[in-house]
């Protein structure tokens, strides 16, 4: 899939930095960047959701630990 993505010129250069760094082009350090952010943003998903249970079941889980 094709897509365009405008980057700030700083954003760019921080980009290319790290491709030439990584050995890798300037489009697979993007995936991968944006593939690493998808997954972090799964993570606090769940940690979100993990919270609000363990809010709402605060009583039981201490009921428990004892």
């Amino acid at each position: 899939m094709n897509m365009n993505l405008r980057l700030p010129e700083d954003v760019h250069a921080r980009l290319k930095a790290a491709a030439d760094e990584d050995g890798t082009s300037t489009n697979s350090e993007a995936v991968t960047a944006i593939s690493d952010y998808l997954d972090r943003r799964q993570t606090k998903q769940v940690s979100d959701l993990a919270g609000e249970i363990a809010r709402e079941d605060a009583e039981l889980l201490a009921r428990l630990a004892e």
